[in-house]
Formats: structure tokens, sequence, C-alpha cells
């Protein structure tokens, strides 16, 4: 996953000179070099909190924006074109009782309800998620996903089958 707001990913690799000074701008230390040398978030480390940075030190036109709290049009606030996703093996359900990805969530969005179970299940808002990725790293299964499929009309694993 690139840096947020990252027009596509041709131009991110065509326009990116590996300088890396977007990796020590970062203040939460999310931005690492990818297999070939290119920034990409690593939501393992931690969340992003849009703080810009990546962006602002960055020398070459390859961003679409800014995440601005005054801006109304709320699809120019998501860094990146995808939906959450919580996979199948996640604890709650299971019916373990876990909602580490709620606590994490600062926005909210994830909430937890009873349904034909006695843990309650997960469900996400997508519309007023931030993208911050705080439930990534908090999903002690690992389950929790940014789905880049859905948005861009491409089967999922399941829909295939």
């Amino acid at each position: 996953m690139r840096l947020p707001w990252v027009i596509n990913e041709a131009v991110f690799t065509s326009g990116c000179t590996q300088c890396q000074d977007c990796i020590t701008a970062c203040e939460t230390n999310i931005i690492v070099k990818d297999d070939l040398g290119f920034p990409k978030i690593d939501f393992s480390q931690g969340e992003c909190t849009f703080c810009n940075q990546c962006i602002e030190v960055c020398e070459q036109p390859l961003f679409a924006g800014l995440f601005t709290d005054n801006n109304d049009d709320d699809e120019s606030k998501k860094a990146w074109p995808v939906t959450i996703e919580i996979g199948d093996k996640c604890l709650a359900k299971n019916n373990i009782y876990c909602q580490s990805c709620r606590d994490e969530c600062e926005t909210g969005v994830i909430k937890f309800s009873y349904i034909d179970s006695s843990i309650p299940q997960p469900s996400i808002n997508d519309a007023d998620c931030s993208q911050c990725g705080a439930c990534l790293s908090s999903c002690p299964q690992n389950v929790i996903k940014f789905n880049f499929a859905q948005i861009n009309n491409i089967p999922t694993e399941k829909e295939k089958l």
C-alpha cells in the first residue's frame, strides 16, 4: 500500500526518486521501503495520523490532495480507494469475545452488535472510516484488511467461487 493520496501506482513508481524523505518525516514510522526500495505503508507498525508530512517533504508531483477537516467532499478525505473488510477468522465471528478493533477506532466506525450469537459481531461503517489503519494493527488475528477489489469492481475470492 502506497502513501496516502497518491495519484496512482504508475505515477508513483515512475515519479518517486526513492529519496526516503517521506520515511524520515513520518511521525508514526509506518512508512517503510518495499522490496524495490519504494516507500509503502506498513500498518503493522501503527496507524496513519494524516499529518501530511510525507506529502509536504516530497518534491515530486505524486499526490492528489491533502487531508483537511474543512473539506466538504467526503471522497477527497479518503486517503486510499479501499473499503475495510473483517475476515472470517475474526475472534468475534468465531464466538470468542474480542473488540480490539473497536477499542482502537477513534472515529467509532466499528460497531459490535448481537446477531444470532451470544458474542457481539463486528460491522464497519465504511463511509465514515478515516482509513487510519489503527484497527489493522490492533487485531490479534490479523484479519482486518483494506480491500481494493470492492472499490475497483474486481471480484473478491469469495465472489469468484
